[in-house]
């Protein structure tokens, strides 16, 4: 048997499904393992900054390694170079990651407090999410293949980092932050519009990075329709309904904390 064209280009093999069994069983064993992993760390090193963020440090580590790897085997692969590189940039809303977890693990004073934050908003979102709703990769793939593995591995990643931060305290979530967190993401999109038209002229077609040209299998289809294909709009649309993810997150925040803070005046359980 030839392992690259079994594991790498699954000749011959079967796509796992979404929603199979072999899909969820496989998400949920993972996720399960990386969330204990981090519940376990967050208490052991709680109040350690140097362990604390030594974790974060393998982490983005990790990540960047693992985008790294898929983007040397495309690049191996591919016979049209530029293409392949542009359209493997990773630029979607479950890359941010790749970029925010070693800044936090690198950078100190308030931008840190934002990059921590961040990721405690988002990535259980993005590990649940990638894992659960990958409507582009289950579908092709075989359960145990490159594709899979990496995919799986980068979205777990995420989801282990924002547990870890949450169980170990080193979120804040201060009102102060809040644009500033928030701007990460409105950041990080603009560049991938941007980077979106900008690829006309190279490729001779528009990319699809933060899904701001079609739903491509995500509901943001729903809107694109709804406009009946008007890009402004629905691209509006997109900043706005994943950008208020994180103002809507917070205000649930606050709501709780609050309600917490009531129940501890009167003194109840």
């Amino acid at each position: 048997m030839d392992f690259y064209k079994w594991f790498f280009l699954e000749e011959g093999r079967t796509p796992a499904g979404l929603f199979s069994l072999s899909h969820i069983l496989t998400v949920t064993l993972t996720l399960a393992i990386f969330l204990t992993l981090a519940v376990f760390l967050g208490k052991k090193f709680k109040g350690d900054y140097k362990k604390q963020n030594l974790v974060l440090l393998i982490s983005g580590i990790a990540i960047v390694a693992v985008q790294l790897s898929k983007n040397i085997w495309l690049l191996c692969e591919t016979d049209n170079f530029w293409d392949c590189l542009i359209g493997n940039w990773p630029l979607y809303f479950c890359d941010v990651p790749i970029y925010i977890i070693p800044l936090a693990a690198l950078t100190k004073g308030r931008f840190k407090q934002w990059c921590l934050d961040f990721m405690a908003i988002c990535g259980l979102l993005m590990g649940f999410m990638g894992n659960y709703f990958a409507g582009n990769l289950y579908p092709s793939h075989a359960i145990i293949s490159f594709s899979v593995i990496n995919a799986l591995l980068n979205h777990s990643i995420s989801a282990f980092v924002a547990l870890f931060i949450w169980v170990s305290g080193l979120n804040k979530m201060e009102k102060r932050d809040i644009p500033f967190a928030i701007g990460i993401l409105f950041t990080f999109m603009s560049i991938a519009l941007t980077v979106d038209y900008i690829s006309i002229p190279i490729i001779g077609r528009e990319r699809n990075f933060m899904f701001f040209f079609h739903g491509d299998g995500t509901p943001f289809t729903l809107f694109l329709d709804l406009y009946k294909g008007a890009l402004i709009p629905y691209q509006i649309t997109i900043y706005v309904l994943q950008c208020g993810y994180m103002g809507l997150f917070y205000l649930v925040y606050y709501w709780i904390m609050g309600f917490l803070r009531l129940l501890l005046d009167y003194g109840l359980p």
